[in-house]
């Protein structure tokens, strides 16, 4: 299975590098500039190299688009402030509590590429405990003792603090923070919480985080808001997180679902109109503790816990869609015996992997599929074909043998091009561009990042 894994993965990770922003993107029945096929037919054929133009083309187009994100007016000014605050004595705390600070720092560190949408999508989740505050007993209590406005004196370098609000934390600061005028705005409000029980750290008794919202207006002009809601069941656990990032013109959104019955998560990512990412992970069953319960006792009633899976990735002009009948695949490769170790004295029976291959690769190609098209024509650009072949490995003392997994990819045309294949050469332009915004980042953070080879 983890092959099986690895395999989507890698699949995925080159759909998800193929994001673009085209300034003409194709509407449906627009004529692809690609596609040379004689028109009065309506047939449209694409090769593996057309299709891999257009990959790398997305790739290139949409690590442009993360790098202009970096470059907004918002990211530079929460940059701002993490740098006045960091730089201040260590002796004058300026009252920012540090779940506060971790959500800044997050923000910044979603536009510069270093963590996750669904990372940052989980956030809320990790403010739950704050190990780095001491003698606090709730999250609401260092807010509420936090409550009132900051504004930076440029003269002293410090933040002046005035008691002029119950329910909001306000900063007025410069940007740049070199700056001598206050002219950015942040605001925290709207924090709110409950009492259950917390399974992170069963020694914290104080709230759990709700909901919260954060504004910045840079010179009166909104460029950042951020908010999130949380549900909790009465064991501390989030059933329902969503959360809604925009940096303008940049809007992000993730929801998170787990309960007893589906556990999944959705990412929207956009620039104004244009969608530059959406997925969808979903796995639906039965995730009761009776039937998980029983399928640690019993391996095959996994099947009972896990009914199908699904997931979608929507980059730009490209999606690709993966459905799993995981109740009826399962079963079937449960139980397969994958490898075995033919050295001297092993009396174990050697299993038929040739036949079990068979099997496993007759269950992947049933219940296994996985497609990617481009959204603008609906035109299909590779479909998967699953594939599987018994390996040998001598060492010192005997042979190894295993079962591999591979995976086919079947472009219009009706040609094949193996997975491993197509993903090790002609994507140099892409690599090229990643590594680029690569050394950005690594400038704006002063950490050096390694460059990726394809």
């Amino acid at each position: 299975m983890k092959q099986l894994l690895n395999l989507l993965l890698a699949l995925a990770m080159v759909l998800t590098l193929s994001f673009c922003n085209k300034d003409d993107d194709p509407k449906p029945g627009d004529k692809d500039p690609t596609d040379t096929t004689d028109t009065t037919s309506n047939v449209v054929k694409l090769t593996p190299e057309q299709n891999k133009e257009l990959l790398q083309t997305i790739g290139v187009q949409f690590v442009n688009e993360m790098s202009a994100m970096q470059q907004t007016e918002g990211i530079q000014a929460l940059t701002s402030f993490g740098l006045l605050v960091d730089g201040e004595d260590d002796d004058e705390d300026p009252g920012v509590p540090n779940h506060l600070m971790k959500i800044n720092k997050a923000i910044v560190a979603f536009a510069h590429g270093r963590i996750s949408a669904n990372q940052f999508g989980a956030l809320p989740v990790a403010l739950r405990t704050d190990d780095d505050d001491d003698d606090f007993e709730s999250l609401q209590e260092l807010f509420d003792e936090a409550t009132g406005t900051y504004d930076w004196n440029a003269a002293t370098e410090e933040f002046d603090y005035t008691d002029n609000s119950s329910d909001k934390i306000i900063f007025k600061y410069p940007t740049p923070e070199t700056g001598t005028s206050n002219n950015t705005t942040l605001t925290f409000s709207n924090y709110s919480s409950v009492q259950v029980a917390n399974p992170i750290d069963e020694e914290y008794t104080g709230d759990l985080p709700t909901s919260l919202d954060v504004e910045l207006k840079l010179d009166g002009v909104t460029q950042v808001t951020y908010g999130f809601e949380v549900d909790y069941n009465s064991e501390g656990v989030p059933e329902k997180v969503e959360t809604a990032l925009f940096v303008n013109p940049f809007t992000l959104s993730v929801d998170l679902t787990n309960n007893k019955s589906k556990i999944g998560t959705g990412v929207d990512f956009s620039n104004g109109t244009k969608t530059l990412i959406a997925t969808s992970v979903e796995f639906n069953g039965d995730f009761s503790d009776a039937a998980i319960e029983a399928a640690e006792e019993d391996e095959e009633k996994l099947k009972d816990v896990i009914h199908d899976a699904n997931f979608s990735f929507t980059l730009l002009d490209l999606k690709m869609v993966a459905d799993v009948d995981f109740a009826n695949f399962y079963p079937k490769v449960y139980n397969l015996d994958t490898y075995y170790d033919d050295y001297d004295g092993n009396t174990d029976p050697k299993p038929d992997l040739e036949a079990n291959a068979e099997k496993l690769e007759a269950a992947l190609n049933n219940h296994v599929s996985l497609t990617t098209s481009y959204v603008s024509t609906g035109k299909i650009a590779a479909e998967v074909e699953w594939y599987t072949f018994v390996e040998s490995e001598e060492y010192c003392c005997g042979t190894d043998y295993s079962i591999e997994l591979g995976a086919r990819m079947i472009f219009e045309d009706g040609s094949k091009v193996d997975l491993e294949d197509y993903l090790e050469t002609g994507f140099g332009q892409l690599e090229g561009a990643i590594n680029d915004l690569l050394d950005q980042i690594s400038e704006d953070i002063g950490e050096d990042l390694e460059h990726i080879e394809f």
